[in-house]
């Protein structure tokens, strides 16, 4: 076929729901005689309007985005450590911290017509797509070779062969050992001196996944079966029994490499879990050589990571399991890892400096959320007499000069008084003071406390304000400045000494987590309620 007589057509657009976000790319390529014979579907992903909520917006429309979200990425859009370092996991290990830079590009469909397929016009159209404008230097290109609609396994599986060979003859290399391959545009890329057969497999090539009749793998593991089924104390003389008839018994893997210890933690079974750990499994304690390629701690940590993604995108994350951290505590015990000696407290809501008040307000997070609240309740006063005696101000007029009033819902609009404005600031220098002269947590509780009964608080709460309209302002305002916004914070205070010397923590950017724990329910309907809204910036 003469390619020179092909057209290309590129059309873009805005996805419904998510514009900011998602650009999708129709490719479709015209032949003079045999029409269109190939079309090429991607989707161009701006993580910088996704905030934390990168996985929740690539939920939304197919599983097969979830699944490309979840297994490469965080909640930030972030690539997961375990595909950058030097872990089995990360396989080649030619993928790195540059997949965050940039914007990604996920091939969602590419398909040749039949009589015209290995005839060179899908690489042609593929190489014209990665050369156009809409692949840039630092963007990484993502795909995944999976057959659609094939029932029969030899079948799918011959095909799913020839769709990897395909990419990778087009400078494709797999992401870690997941079933994912990554591009890069750039020539120098570490991807791009991997040969076509020094690329790895996937972590479940070396094992069977057929054995999937509970019959079979009851007989064949019933160990295995057993810790499965049965969390009761019942378990533990289970498995006393296996190990009095064969001490090796409880060391065997399954087909799949999952040793007795693996199933155990997987299944969240604490007892099976403290019996093993009674006898010497050092080596099953280290041994990642299984389908998922991880040992039993890690199956945990990604257990307890993978739930807590899940209920914040569907609900409201409570923390950490009691079962979850008393189940770390004892692996990373038996693993002499440094333990916390309080396993709930500390880390139940992920605390890495020990410094979260309640395990979840973090100093640099109270130190963002402080500065915005003195900010607020500083500047809105100069907006005094923006308002008439005897009439109520248009809050969307007011917050052009304030953010906090764009948070006041439309119900409240005939009662914002003069009276009423300043409550509300009043609330935010309560705000101020309690978190910079306490080490307690933010509530609405502790905020009166340091509220006086003037006239305008009483005006406040009586016309229907709420301290929550505040903490909603604080909250959003601060993501807005944050490295997950326009980092206008930084701008403002990244030299400075007071947050300098503030201990990093996990919990540093968790928005949502500190949202949810002074009272801002998901179900409920917050602000910003304008489309003035211009998400802040400190002004200074």
């Amino acid at each position: 076929m003469d390619l020179n007589t092909l057209a290309l057509r590129v059309k873009v657009k805005n996805h419904r729901e998510h514009p900011r976000v998602i650009k999708n790319i129709i490719v479709k390529v015209k032949h003079p005689q045999f029409g269109d014979i190939v079309s090429l579907e991607a989707w161009r992903i701006s993580r910088a309007h996704c905030a934390d909520s990168f996985l929740e917006i690539m939920d939304e429309d197919m599983d097969e985005m979830h699944q490309f979200s979840v297994t490469l990425f965080d909640k930030y859009g972030n690539v997961r450590p375990h595909l950058v370092g030097s872990s089995y996991r990360s396989g080649t290990g030619c993928w790195g911290l540059e997949m965050n830079s940039g914007e990604l590009l996920y091939i969602i469909d590419m398909n040749v017509t039949e009589p015209h397929r290995g005839k060179g016009v899908g690489t042609w159209t593929l190489l014209q797509f990665l050369s156009s404008k809409h692949v840039q230097t630092d963007d990484t290109v993502v795909c995944w070779p999976t057959p659609v609609g094939v029932r029969d396994k030899d079948v799918w599986k011959t095909m799913m062969v020839r769709q990897i060979a395909f990419f990778r003859k087009n400078h494709f290399r797999r992401i870690g050992r997941t079933g994912f391959f990554g591009y890069s545009p750039k020539s120098d890329h570490p991807s791009r001196s991997i040969p076509l057969d020094g690329d790895v497999g996937a972590l479940d090539d070396n094992f069977s996944t057929n054995s999937t009749n509970p019959e079979d793998q009851q007989r064949q593991f019933p160990l295995h079966s057993a810790i499965v089924n049965d969390k009761t104390a019942n378990v533990a003389s289970t498995i006393q029994v296996a190990h009095d008839r064969d001490p090796a018994s409880i060391h065997k893997p399954d087909d799949m490499g999952f040793t007795p210890l693996f199933v155990a933690v997987a299944n969240m079974n604490l007892v099976a879990t403290q019996k093993l750990l009674a006898y010497d499994l050092r080596a099953d304690l280290e041994n990642a050589v299984n389908a998922e390629g991880v040992t039993p701690l890690e199956r945990l940590e990604d257990t307890m990571r993978s739930g807590r993604e899940f209920a914040e995108m569907f609900g409201v994350w409570k923390g950490y399991s009691e079962d979850e951290l008393t189940m770390q505590h004892l692996l990373k015990r038996a693993m002499d890892q440094p333990i916390d000696a309080n396993i709930t407290d500390v880390a139940k809501y992920g605390c890495t400096c020990n410094k979260c008040a309640g395990g979840w307000l973090s100093p640099r997070m109270r130190f963002r959320l402080e500065t915005d609240a003195v900010f607020w309740a500083d500047s809105m006063p100069l907006n005094f007499d923006m308002f008439t005696k005897g009439r109520p101000a248009d809050p969307s007029a007011i917050s052009m000069m304030d953010n906090p009033s764009d948070f006041i819902p439309p119900a409240l609009y005939p009662n914002f008084y003069l009276s009423f404005y300043k409550g509300y600031c009043e609330v935010l220098r309560a705000i101020y003071n309690l978190l910079t002269t306490t080490d307690e947590v933010l509530s609405a509780t502790g905020v009166m406390r340091f509220l006086e009964p003037t006239r305008s608080t009483e005006f406040f709460f009586q016309k229907g304000g709420r301290i929550e309209y505040a903490f909603d302002s604080i909250t959003h305002c601060a993501q807005e400045q944050s490295p997950l916004g326009d980092d206008t914070f930084s701008e403002t205070f990244g030299d400075y000494k007071d947050w300098v010397i503030l201990p990093t923590c996990a919990n540093d950017l968790e928005f949502q987590l500190v949202r949810t724990m002074i009272g801002l329910d998901r179900s409920q309907r917050w602000g910003p309620y304008h489309d003035s809204y211009r998400g802040g910036g400190y002004g200074y």
